[in-house]
């Protein structure tokens, strides 16, 4: 079926848009001559148990409310980071050939521990995630599509900024979830939670204490 696929990527257009209002929001409460910034942060997952390459991607507008203390909204894609059990291996199994996704969308948070051009943080953030449908055979060959529902988790990162480049290592808490066919019936759980690293990039906005030279 292809009507999970399809709520999956309407939820992504949802998602944007969600991220749109909530930035604009953002900007009338901190309409303090701080300049909004956006910070694209491609990386890899690690210890993933897929067959398939673990990738993620998370693009963030952000704002300095300070000269240590930086607000974001993260929009997040993981690729490939789930681990998938069944409750009975005689009836289904799940086909590791194709991948999964995680979206995710949060408020942020970030502390920097000085003001050099080297720059240590921590930073912390609680948010939605969104599942992509899996696909699932049975021992006659048959594939099906089941969902999981979507979950709320925490963000947990850290790293350093160097000059204009951010080298991150994050760690993103979902809880286990159940994994549903038709009728809801439930065939097994999926692990979501995933660590990755990143390297990140700032565009726009005036110069700020993030973009030392």
């Amino acid at each position: 079926m292809k009507i999970l696929r399809n709520q999956f990527f309407n939820t992504i257009r949802n998602s944007l848009k969600t991220i749109v209002l909530s930035l604009i929001v953002s900007l009338g409460l901190f309409n303090i001559n701080a300049q909004v910034q956006l910070k694209i942060e491609p990386g890899v997952l690690l210890n993933t148990e897929s067959e398939n390459l673990g990738l993620m991607l998370n693009v963030e507008p952000f704002i300095e409310i300070s000269s240590n203390k930086v607000i974001g909204l993260r929009f997040g894609l993981a690729l490939n980071p789930q681990r998938f059990e069944t409750n009975d291996s005689s009836q289904f199994f799940f086909d590791d050939v194709n991948d999964n996704a995680i979206l995710s969308f949060m408020p942020t948070f970030d502390y920097y521990f000085n003001e050099n051009y080297t720059r240590p943080y921590l930073g912390m953030g609680f948010g939605y995630y969104v599942f992509s449908s899996v696909d699932i055979a049975n021992p006659s060959g048959g594939i099906t599509e089941a969902r999981i529902d979507n979950q709320l988790g925490f963000l947990l990162r850290g790293g350093v900024h160097w000059g204009k480049t951010k080298f991150g290592l994050e760690y993103n808490f979902i809880p286990k979830a159940d994994i549903k066919i038709a009728n809801d019936l439930i065939i097994g759980t999926a692990a979501n939670s995933y660590y990755g690293v990143s390297i990140g990039f700032m565009i726009g906005g005036t110069k700020s204490t993030l973009q030392a030279q």
